[in-house]
């Protein structure tokens, strides 16, 4: 009997050091979650906090400043419409290399070979448009974006060869009733038949190893070896012709009879340019052409002539405007290296094509 009170009390004394022990536990694996929680909590804030440093799109689709300095584009609303205009191609990619020695977006029948997709469609656009935008290097922008420089490299020549292959099937050239539907009214009262402005500008290259190159590409007018493009806008400012690059010692002339332009033209139309366009031989029948007048041997012009030249550089400024806003794009702006030779003329058509997408220049100052 004795014996088992006495078990009976140590038990209670275990239980009672259990249930003591219990309670300790429940209350330390209280602060435990309670730690846990706040370390959770912490986790998802400094992943926000990471995911806010990181370079791209999504960081900056909700600063229109930010996003036209880094892309050229106005906002994300436009890079969207820009996005979207490419189709279901842009989601099945074959960079260069990895496919057959195929080098382009494909449709998604098309078998994708070499390394797994690391980017969105989205994210490869962005920083695409950001080295155009800002010329910065390969390195650079494949540091920002945390991928290899060797990745990017494929990423960026795959994609000049989409934009520039998709952009050239865009129907920018409008038709005689378009360009009246749209001519300003101050326009339309000057200049009714003005089809076109047109203007030429040059981008610096390296200078090529062969002699014959170096002759072919030297520019008088730049002390530099250049390539140059023609560029048109209609009277309500927007590109409608690109022409491919020439060599910088290609005139004005014979640039313009060589790029088609000319061929594009009908009866009745006019066609405004600065005095080195001296094409007028060259027009079709019907057209005819709008240029500032030449001294021809005279000491100075009447003031006609004055007042002709002063109301025709008025207008023809805005084509000026038009190549300054492509030259915003400062890829276009740094002296091109032969090794990038075969990519210039892919850049300088989709810059062009790209500005078509800011706000209009006749009647937006900004640049």
């Amino acid at each position: 009997m004795y014996l088992n009170v006495t078990l009976l009390l140590l038990f209670e004394s275990e239980n009672e050091k259990l249930l003591e022990r219990i309670k300790a536990l429940e209350i330390e694996n209280e602060s435990l979650k309670s730690a846990n929680d706040k370390a959770s909590e912490q986790i998802v804030f400094l992943e926000h906090r990471i995911n806010e440093k990181e370079f791209c799109v999504e960081n900056f689709k909700n600063n229109s400043k930010l996003f036209r300095f880094y892309t050229g584009i106005p906002d994300y609303t436009t890079f969207e419409i820009v996005f979207q205009s490419f189709g279901s191609a842009v989601n099945s990619p074959v960079y260069i290399g990895t496919h057959r020695n195929s080098a382009k977006l494909s449709s998604a029948d098309h078998i994708k070979c070499g390394p797994k997709r690391v980017l969105k469609a989205e994210q490869e656009f962005f920083l695409v448009l950001v080295r155009l935008r800002l010329g910065l290097l390969e390195e650079d922008i494949a540091s920002r974006a945390g991928i290899s420089s060797s990745h990017f490299s494929r990423i960026w020549v795959t994609w000049l060869d989409f934009l520039h292959s998709k952009f050239r099937t865009y129907p920018i050239w409008p038709t005689k009733a378009c360009v009246q539907q749209t001519m300003p009214k101050w326009f339309k009262e000057i200049y009714p038949s003005v089809r076109l402005i047109i203007d030429c500008t040059e981008i610096f290259i390296e200078k090529p190893n062969s002699v014959k190159y170096q002759s072919q590409t030297y520019s008088n007018y730049k002390h530099h070896n250049t390539a140059k493009g023609l560029i048109g806008i209609s009277p309500s400012g927007a590109v409608s012709f690109v022409s491919d690059l020439y060599s910088g010692r290609t005139s004005d002339k014979q640039l313009t009879k060589s790029c088609g332009i000319l061929k594009l033209l009908e009866q009745n139309d006019s066609l405004m340019a600065d005095r080195g366009f001296d094409i007028a031989e060259d027009l079709p029948d019907g057209v005819h052409l709008n240029i500032p007048p030449f001294l021809r041997g005279k000491e100075q012009l009447s003031a006609m002539e004055e007042a002709e030249t002063r109301q025709i550089a008025s207008v023809r400024i805005h084509v000026e405007r038009a190549i300054c806003r492509v030259k915003t794009f400062r890829i276009l702006n740094t002296v091109f290296p032969i090794a990038m030779a075969a990519d210039l003329n892919k850049i300088w058509i989709i810059c062009c094509y790209l500005i078509n997408f800011l706000p209009p220049i006749i009647g937006d100052e900004s640049s």
